[in-house]
């Protein structure tokens, strides 16, 4: 039955083998012959302006049968079900799409198939698209979740098996996206810090400054932290002069990590670091004011170590070069959005 409803080669045959046959169609067919009906659909269009076989009775009872068999598919052919059901129904939601779509749901975190978890990102982006122009609800929130559930599902299945092949300019793009939509997916977060500690010695410190800004940002510490974090004290060492902004904030990060580098502190507030800062009096060609920036982070570190580690005892920053972290009170949103 599944070879006859598979060959067919129109909307009529499919539900002659369907209707014709009852006693050899199970449960595992009626996805089958759905599926079939949407690949057909197009071709029907464009042979004439023949009834779309959405409309059919016939094709209501078999998404009616389909629907009242739900929960003995498999998730093969959940999503088989959920693509013919949109096929055949475009402009208009249908009570099986949702019924398919909370059993996918459902069972995301063990999906395998890509053809599932792109279908459901394709769904996702179309309810996007239609929330567009409508005021903020809770519908674009939810859907706006649902979409970094599953790709955070995706790249936790993806990334660890693809890490070596990457650059790092790959793998911080990851590293950037991971901490601006905070998915704290250990997955995600530990296979960047495998990439850290293999690659670390080869990276320049922009580069492991984007790295390690999801960790702090999601206060996770990966699982490799006792071998990473000595590792990344011991390149700060030798580093810590080649871009004082991107050295201040990877030690902001391990101190909100708990993790205080003494040695690299007294390398960061030594005279000749605190001269190299005030070297860059100029402005940087994006026309930010570098020097001014890098004592703002400065100051900040310099507060953190007087709040989180009581036991320092090296230099401190100089009272000349503190200047106030932000000009002004900050709303959550700004701190958020700026921090």
């Amino acid at each position: 039955m599944k070879r006859l409803i598979e060959r067919s080669r129109s909307v009529g045959e499919v539900l002659r083998w369907v209707t014709q046959n009852p006693s050899k169609v199970s449960a595992s067919h009626y996805p089958i012959a759905l599926h079939k009906l949407g690949q057909l659909l197009p071709q029907q269009q464009q042979d004439g302006p023949a009834r779309l076989p959405g409309e059919s009775p016939l094709v209501r009872v078999l998404e009616d049968e389909s629907r009242s068999r739900l929960g003995r598919f498999n998730q093969k052919d959940v999503s088989m079900v959920f693509s013919s059901v949109m096929r055949l129904h475009p402009s208009s939601p249908h009570p099986l799409v949702e019924s398919c779509l909370s059993s996918l749901e459902r069972h995301l975190e063990k999906e395998r198939h890509p053809q599932t978890l792109f279908l459901l990102l394709s769904y996702y982006r179309l309810r996007a698209q239609a929330l567009q122009g409508h005021p903020a609800s809770d519908q674009q929130l939810i859907n706006n979740r649902k979409i970094l559930r599953l790709v955070r599902h995706t790249l936790g299945q993806w990334l660890p098996r693809k890490a070596e092949n990457l650059t790092p300019y790959t793998m911080a793009l990851i590293a950037k996206y991971v901490a601006r939509h905070r998915l704290r997916e250990p997955r995600l977060l530990d296979t960047i810090a495998n990439f850290l500690l293999k690659r670390g010695e080869q990276l320049d410190s922009k580069v492991i400054q984007k790295l390690v800004f999801p960790f702090s940002r999601m206060n996770y510490r990966p699982s490799n932290h006792s071998e990473l974090f000595p590792k990344l004290e011991a390149i700060l060492e030798q580093k810590a002069g080649s871009s004082p902004l991107a050295t201040v904030n990877i030690l902001m990060s391990m101190f909100q990590l708990s993790h205080f580098p003494q040695t690299v502190l007294h390398q960061v507030f030594s005279p000749a670091f605190i001269t190299n800062v005030m070297s860059f009096l100029g402005v940087t060609p994006a026309g930010s004011p570098y020097a001014l920036i890098v004592r703002r982070y400065l100051s900040l570190l310099d507060a953190a170590v007087e709040l989180e580690f009581r036991d320092y005892s090296g230099p401190r920053l100089d009272p000349r070069y503190r200047v106030l972290m932000f000009e002004h009170a900050l709303t959550a949103d700004e701190a958020n959005r700026k921090y």
